[in-house]
């Protein structure tokens, strides 16, 4: 018996672990959070935001109120940012969707390494 509990403890240390290590900076939150924005943009072509939205809830949940506030902003604001974007401007939010926020859009940094 005393096997299982400790063979419990270990699994919940280390799922707990590998939980903690997905953790991001409320920078990094708020950075895809605009990816997210990005993705969304029907200016740009818009892409599937399933993961991402996945990854911003459960990185949103224990997040201040005031930080969730302002990724929602990033969010609105990265996607009219885009739908007005034309020439140089377009081209630019276009390698920023396809290039720095490729791992975010694809469900955060876990995901573009595995």
């Amino acid at each position: 018996m005393n096997k299982i509990v400790a063979a419990a403890a270990v699994l919940f240390a280390t799922a707990g672990a590998a939980q903690a290590a997905t953790n991001i900076s409320n920078f990094q939150f708020l950075e895809a959070a605009r990816c997210r924005g990005l993705a969304a943009s029907e200016g740009l072509g818009k892409v599937d935001t399933a993961a991402i939205d996945a990854f911003l809830r459960e990185q949103g949940e224990s997040r201040e109120g005031v930080v969730r506030a302002s990724a929602s902003k990033k969010i609105s604001g990265a996607q009219r940012e885009a739908d007005l974007a034309q020439g140089d401007k377009k081209a630019k939010l276009l390698a920023e969707r396809d290039g720095v926020c490729a791992a975010w859009i694809a469900g955060g940094p876990a995901a573009a390494k595995g």
